[in-house]
């Protein structure tokens, strides 16, 4: 038998167990703009949207995304304290950026990976399992998730068969439709804890969904374009949040078939993500 260390509180709640490896924060911080990615736009009304060539890049100003990098990253986990849907991430060399949209710089960020052994200071209680690989380091605060909660469900369908979206939901205008800029609109709501308490929210996988907005929600007519879901933590709560996807196509509702303020097309209803969440005052703030 493998020797072992195991550490729980007097409640008998695992504090970490050394033949397992934990997951420790590497990075907190804010978001920094990153790119602005163009929405696509058919170029001809006769024209197939199945087709990748019928669409083009949009001459107005898309969508902003916002994120951070992460230098050697191995299997990260990312927390949010402020809106924001993960769009994903790229490889650059030994560096990893992180996308989201719907975000802004002064969402908070806290990123975990699994323990490393380039950590600076001391005294420090570092465990190994057979193969080397380090599974827990005390100069790291290890990721210590305190409550799941399930996405709300979606309400019933309008009168096209599109859901409303979250049920007890709200939808909120964020930017109206220009010359020069896109249409954007946000879907939330929020989930009550404990008050005057800030948390942080994963969404290990999310849903997506074709929005279709009245023109509240617009600054225009009609207009239909995809949205990504995400979660978010804040004082006193989480929140579960639709924004428009990066990238994501736009075109007018047909003969204006659309719901007051908005609805939703292809919002999935059989199956649902579930969010992550810690209490951010057990992590430093920035870190690294």
């Amino acid at each position: 038998m493998t020797a072992k260390l195991v550490v729980k509180k007097e409640s008998g709640e695992l504090l970490f167990d050394t033949s397992k490896i934990c997951y420790g924060l590497v990075k907190s911080g804010t978001f920094t703009y990153m790119e602005r990615w163009q929405r696509k736009y058919l170029r001809g009304f006769d024209l197939d949207p199945n087709k990748g060539s019928s669409w083009e890049g949009s001459f107005r100003a898309g969508d902003d995304m916002y994120g951070f990098s992460l230098s050697q990253a191995v299997s990260p986990i990312v927390f949010i304290v402020g809106r924001g849907c993960f769009n994903g991430s790229a490889l650059v060399g030994s560096d990893m950026y992180f996308y989201y949209s719907g975000a802004n710089a002064n969402t908070k960020f806290y990123c975990f990976d699994l323990m490393r052994n380039d950590i600076p200071g001391g005294p420090y209680l570092k465990t190994f399992n057979e193969a080397g690989e380090i599974t827990f380091n005390s100069l790291q605060a290890p990721l210590n998730v305190i409550a799941s909660m399930g996405a709300p469900a979606p309400t019933g369908t309008d009168r096209y068969g599109r859901r409303y979206g979250y049920a007890g939901g709200r939808w909120e205008l964020v930017r109206r439709q220009t010359a020069n800029v896109d249409s954007q609109a946000h879907h939330l709501i929020d989930i009550p804890l404990s008050a005057g308490v800030e948390y942080a929210a994963c969404l290990p996988w999310s849903r997506a969904a074709n929005a279709f907005l009245g023109n509240a929600l617009t600054g225009v007519d009609g207009i239909v374009y995809g949205m990504s879901e995400g979660a978010f933590g804040r004082s006193g709560g989480i929140s579960f949040m639709f924004a428009p996807a990066g990238v994501t196509t736009q075109a007018g509702t047909p003969s204006n078939q659309y719901s007051l303020p908005g609805s939703f097309e292809g919002f999935p209803v059989d199956r649902s993500p579930t969010a992550l969440v810690i209490n951010t005052a057990n992590y430093p703030f920035p870190y690294r």
